[in-house]
């Protein structure tokens, strides 16, 4: 038995996720395909625009056999822990024998020298982070802008070289695979047949351009929309929760907050009587020193209350504290008995078995998860007028 993993976010599932699927499973020859899918919220620091629900009956109607949850904490951190959460779980699994990925190269070759020449410091390199230091930068500030101006990639090959390098840290057996992306590119707002990015989809979700959709998503995306009927969500449907916790909260909190600069706690602290949407609150924040997707995701930590002391009891057990179900198809009993032979790590079924299995640490952590799951399901809810099911009574999604 050959089993590929999968670490995605399908934000949301298109046509371009469906061909890996399909390219993993007849070019590697796996008889079945594992998915850490983000949950509620993705990488970039925003809301997943569909729930994890629905983006998990999408993924198994394409071809993926189980599909798992990323706790928050992996999803609302920087490639690097991002990586590492999804590699770490499935070494946990015990049963992985591939690990597929895209890249703009489709050259696993490169991608190894990237991630070994990501870990060194050249000569160059040592000269701008001089120069960044003498600019008033700190030093992990002008070591980032080093490194992404001598050692360019794009977005989709920076997360591959971090699960390469996580694969070596973690001294996996796991196989690295990667497939050459189809779309135009990652930022790219144009379509290539059939293919599109990730970003120019969700502007067109978002403009309801229903042609554009009809074009870069698979039928399985508009079954669900039939059968979950849900509305998309936007970073600034979740404003007025953002700006009550900054609101409420004093600059201590503020600063403890995972991800949060200490510049940037002060600045949401002097302008907390002033109220901005999330993308305006987002854009004024953002300087040359931290990242538009940086600021997101701090200011995403401090709306769920995730604390400095949260991600180091996330690190302390191995960014991997549980395996959560989301979904898989019947006929792949087989792999569903081979992850509870083998995976060393407890897996969570039914929520309302969490609080049993899990250690207590690793349960306060679950408790966020599902506070996560809960706020994202309260404003979909009053967003389209339509109750959905709570985190206690949604049953894992499955399929024939």
């Amino acid at each position: 038995m050959k089993t590929a993993a999968i670490i995605a976010e399908y934000n949301p599932f298109h046509n371009g996720h469906k061909y890996q699927l399909e390219e993993t499973k007849r070019q590697t020859g796996a008889d079945f395909i594992v998915v850490v899918m983000s949950g509620d919220f993705v990488q970039r620091g925003i809301p997943a625009m569909y729930s994890k629900t629905f983006r998990t009956r999408s993924a198994l109607l394409s071809g993926a056999d189980l599909v798992i949850e990323m706790p928050i904490f992996g999803t609302l951190s920087a490639a690097q822990d991002f990586a590492r959460c999804g590699v770490s779980l499935f070494h946990h699994m015990g049963m992985i024998d591939i690990l597929s990925f895209g890249s703009e190269s489709g050259n696993i070759e490169e991608l190894w020298q990237l991630a070994d020449h990501s870990t060194l410091e050249t000569n160059e390199q040592s000269a701008l982070i001089r120069e960044g230091l003498r600019n008033g930068l700190t030093y992990p500030q002008a070591l980032t802008l080093a490194k992404k101006e001598t050692v360019p990639a794009s977005p989709n090959d920076i997360l591959a070289v971090e699960y390469l390098k996580a694969l070596k840290e973690f001294s996996s057996e796991i196989s690295p695979w990667t497939l050459k992306r189809s779309d135009p590119g990652y930022h790219s707002e144009d379509r290539n047949g059939s293919f599109a990015s990730a970003t120019a989809i969700r502007k067109a979700v978002f403009s309801q351009d229903l042609e554009f959709l009809a074009a870069v998503l698979p039928d399985s995306h508009f079954e669900c929309m039939k059968e979950e009927s849900e509305v998309p969500l936007f970073p600034n449907d979740f404003s007025l929760l953002l700006n009550q916790k900054i609101l409420t909260s004093d600059l201590e909190k503020l600063q403890n907050i995972f991800g949060m600069p200490g510049d940037l706690a002060a600045k949401l602290y002097k302008n907390r009587l002033e109220f901005f949407r999330t993308d305006t609150l987002t854009a004024l924040r953002k300087d040359r020193q931290y990242t538009y997707a940086r600021v997101s995701r701090a200011l995403m930590n401090l709306m769920l209350d995730i604390s400095v002391e949260d991600q180091c009891m996330f690190a302390d057990l191995f960014r991997a504290p549980w395996i959560r179900i989301l979904g898989f198809k019947r006929s792949s009993s087989l792999l569903l008995s081979e992850l509870k032979r083998h995976c060393d790590i407890p897996v969570i079924a039914k929520t309302a078995d969490a609080k049993n299995i899990l250690s207590s640490s690793a349960y306060e952590l679950f408790k966020k998860n599902l506070t996560a799951s809960e706020l994202t399901r309260m404003v979909r809810e009053l967003k389209s007028g339509k109750s959905q099911k709570n985190e206690f009574t949604q049953a894992p999604v499955m399929i024939p």
